[in-house]
């Protein structure tokens, strides 16, 4: 029998559809096929689990435009907390151009600016007017000071350029959103951690890191508050704010000097009151004393009137004030307070500078002890510094982040526990809420990137290990 050529065309075609059929089979049956591997995760997914909502965690439906600009700005370059923020920030950007696809000049541009300086507010606002000179389709800013860049913003909003938040709000109505930690939860934790490990008695020094940030305002008045409200023998005897340590300084040496003026009065008159031997020669010392313009006669036991100043000159306040170190305030109000049986700072910079004081009250004290240790010691000197070591034992310290000083404090035991704050989950969080106000897709008034404690016992744990960052 004779087969066409038709006939011959027509089979080769069903022959090789078949084919592909079978080819195609053959390849979903393999992509089915369960081979015991999973997904492998990025060494960041921690950071990105505890964001709330989670959809400040994802890259996916952000349908940028090609070279869309999002400008980020912090509060610093230099330290660990915010070397992970701008960590956070270009993997996001990373993570945005390989969701869309988008290589060379359409890739989205990501980019983290701050001051040099730590939390230098006027070289913050001269970065926020050079990014926004370059008509950003976003910003983004950590502002140092809650009530600043006013003028800035409302230029930006003239210029249809948004603005949103990160880790510090701003007070400017126009924030689209801002992206931070439950800062009143996380010093609640912290407050509470501390009064418990005390015995829940005694007094605080609350170490906060600066005066005009919201993000020191909400730490410092949920601690207080809840201090206040759970732990009625519990106070916190004074509040420190970093930012003010150098008129506090200036404030110890007034103190000081007045006190060693006053004391230096009182010794002369009992002296010349002793050799004079007469009630009428300590009148006279008295009198001296009260009227500093007056000089009196010394061969009758009378003291001139420079013994009595206790004003010290401009000069000389400048000069004894910089010789005193931030330590040493913390050290003033130590020993103002004896009572004080807890530290705890609100970020970073306050609790390491907690660690430096303490490291130098027990250095002090060990120099102390050995210069006397063979002296023959009086009851009474017994028992001060009985109640010196007493209160080096009992002060704990506690605080905020956890860079590689930190939490080597926290392996060695001078630090107690710290909350640890998610500050790579933040950058990353930032850029999203950004994308999301450039496509005007709808934002959360505030997003929760999280918070950890941290301890000695628990902070080699998988879990706690994958939020730390040096």
């Amino acid at each position: 029998m004779k087969i066409s050529m038709k006939t011959k065309r027509i089979t080769a075609a069903m022959l090789a559809a078949s084919m592909i059929l079978a080819a195609t089979a053959c390849a979903k049956e393999e992509r089915q096929t369960f081979t015991g591997d999973k997904t492998e995760e990025p060494a960041y997914q921690a950071n990105l689990d505890v964001i709330s909502p989670i959809a400040y965690s994802e890259t996916d439906g952000l349908n940028l435009e090609p070279g869309t600009y999002i400008s980020i700005i912090g509060k610093d370059e230099a330290s660990a907390f915010w070397k992970n923020v701008k960590k956070g920030v270009h993997q996001a950007e990373e993570d945005l151009n390989k969701t869309l696809g988008y290589t060379g000049n359409d890739k989205v541009k990501v980019t983290y600016n701050a001051p040099a300086k730590k939390e230098n507010i006027d070289e913050q606002v001269n970065i926020l007017d050079e990014e926004l000179a370059r008509y950003p389709d976003v910003v983004g800013v950590a502002s140092i000071d809650a009530d600043a860049c006013s003028v800035q913003f409302d230029l930006a909003t003239e210029n249809g350029i948004p603005v949103i938040a990160l880790d510090s709000g701003n007070n400017y109505q126009g924030i689209q959103c801002t992206v931070k930690t439950d800062n009143a939860e996380a010093a609640k934790t912290g407050a509470y951690k501390l009064a418990d490990a005390m015995g829940r008695t005694g007094d605080i020094l609350l170490l906060v890191h600066d005066s005009k940030s919201e993000t020191a305002k909400e730490r410092t008045e949920a601690f207080c508050a809840e201090i206040e409200e759970k732990y009625p023998d519990v106070n916190v005897a004074e509040i420190l704010y970093v930012d003010q340590f150098e008129e506090l300084k200036k404030q110890i040496v007034e103190e000081q000097y007045a006190a060693s003026n006053t004391s230096e009065t009182e010794n002369t008159a009992n002296a010349a009151a002793g050799s004079a031997g007469t009630e009428a020669a300590a009148s006279t010392v008295a009198d001296a004393q009260n009227t500093p313009a007056e000089e009196t006669d010394a061969a009758s036991g009378t003291v001139e009137s420079d013994t009595a100043e206790t004003q010290i000159s401009a000069e000389e306040l400048a000069a004894k004030s910089a010789e005193l170190t931030d330590e040493d305030v913390i050290l003033y109000y130590l020993e103002k307070y004896p009572n004080v049986k807890g530290m705890f700072g609100t970020n970073d910079m306050a609790t390491q500078l907690g660690v430096s004081a303490l490291a130098e009250k027990k250095a002090d004290h060990s120099g102390n002890t050995e210069k006397t240790e063979n002296a023959e010691k009086a009851e009474d000197t017994d028992k001060a510094d009985k109640a010196e070591n007493e209160q080096e034992d009992e002060i704990l310290l506690m605080g905020f982040d956890a860079g590689k000083a930190q939490l080597d404090a926290l392996k060695n035991g001078e630090i107690s526990g710290l909350v640890v704050q998610n500050p790579f989950g933040i950058g990353y969080a930032s850029v999203i809420a950004a994308a999301r106000t450039v496509l005007q897709a709808g934002n959360e008034a505030e997003v929760n990137t999280g918070y950890v404690w941290v301890t000695k016992e628990n902070m080699e744990s998988e879990s706690i290990r994958k939020m730390l960052y040096e």
